[in-house]
């Protein structure tokens, strides 16, 4: 399976150095975003032999002039962090990796900076979510494949989910099946220790119920998440989709609930399920589902969360694949895990040929082997 590795978490405050007799090739990274996630993939390239550093954009002006390294808590690595789009655009590198903030008011400008990168030359790999697929949201793809075109450049997604769980994981646990009939992909997360950006502006919690409604900008965004993702799953199990369909419910906070982020007042929306369910042409294919739950507690009635991934698989035989952080050290997702996957994918996306890269799933379970 391609792009299968995931970065581990990197000792704070050590950067591998080489050694005076090792090669001095290496591949050239600009950071794109330096928030928590951003932060992690300053660390996992500057402990990496192979990788430099040699731009990082960030808006606040507080970080503008920065040292990378000390913005993501690790020893000063010698590349100053800024808010000048134009003079990364003009700087020499081979890929960029793109982890900038996921809100509906930014996903025009964040692909407008993908389509300059791309023209400029640089291979890019988005850690976003929102181009896990892009050919599966009519008339999206082209103006990304145009760039490519123009620049001689490469475009990919990668990260945890979109682009690990769903698009690569679960399709090779059905590679161990004699036959395959559905496919139920689902992530459970407590929000009750993120801040105030991911709690209320990115999901909404808190919101009253009919602010929800299927025409909010919020719901438009995830939706274009994931029904690109829903696609991309069946792309590795080489299926076609004819729509898929898709499911919204809200659980309102049977009491008031004091997070970190704030008050979730009693009322309010305090779990989201969202479930996506790919509607194959062929009706003898696999049936592909995909579900994404999140709250702001686990004592929720009618919703237990617990931070992770299930992956079920119905077939001969039905497998069952659970996967989450380890307790012990930490019950979140750490940033390292959010973008991890990122890594491996940096040798892939160079060496590839101009144009948008989807991962290639090996030995995943198909249906249809001829005239697929």
């Amino acid at each position: 399976m391609t792009f299968a590795s995931v970065a581990t978490p990197p000792s704070m405050g050590i950067v591998n150095r080489r050694l005076p007799w090792e090669k001095k090739l290496t591949y050239k990274v600009i950071q794109w975003g330096a928030g928590d996630n951003g932060q992690a993939l300053i660390r996992a390239v500057a402990r990496h032999r192979d990788l430099e550093l040699v731009g990082c954009k960030v808006w606040s002006p507080a970080k503008e002039g920065v040292d990378a390294g000390v913005i993501a808590g690790i020893e000063p690595i010698g590349v100053l962090a800024t808010t000048d789009r134009e003079e990364l655009l003009r700087m020499d590198a081979n890929v960029v990796l793109f982890c900038t903030r996921l809100r509906p008011d930014e996903m025009d400008a964040n692909d407008q900076d993908i389509i300059d990168l791309l023209r400029s030359g640089k291979n890019v790999i988005s850690v976003t979510g929102q181009h896990s697929m892009p050919s599966a949201i009519p008339g999206y793809a082209e103006k990304f494949e145009e760039a490519c075109r123009e620049g001689g450049s490469t475009f990919t997604g990668a990260g945890l989910n979109p682009n690990f769980i769903a698009s690569r994981l679960a399709p090779t646990v059905t590679g161990l099946c004699a036959d395959v009939e559905t496919l139920h992909i689902r992530e459970t997360y407590s929000v009750a220790d993120d801040g105030p950006e991911i709690v209320f502006t990115a999901v909404n919690f808190g919101a009253k119920l009919e602010g929800w409604h299927e025409g909010a900008p919020l719901k438009q965004q995830l939706d274009h998440l994931f029904v690109q993702l829903t696609h991309n799953v069946a792309h590795s199990l080489d299926m076609e989709l004819q729509k898929v369909e898709m499911k919204t419910e809200l659980t309102p906070a049977h009491r008031d609930i004091q997070i970190a982020a704030g008050l979730i007042a009693e009322g309010t929306v305090a779990a989201v399920t969202l479930t996506y369910e790919g509607i194959p042409v062929d009706p003898d294919q696999i049936r592909i589902t995909v579900q994404v739950r999140w709250a702001v507690s686990d004592d929720i009635p009618g919703i237990p969360i617990t931070s992770g991934w299930h992956v079920k698989v119905g077939g001969k035989p039905n497998l069952v694949m659970e996967m989450r952080p380890d307790p012990a050290e930490d019950r979140t997702f750490h940033p390292e895990t959010m973008v991890g996957s990122a890594i491996p994918v940096i040798p892939e996306v160079i060496n590839a040929e101009p144009g948008l890269l989807l991962p290639h799933v090996y030995g995943a379970y198909k249906r249809r082997f001829i005239g697929a």
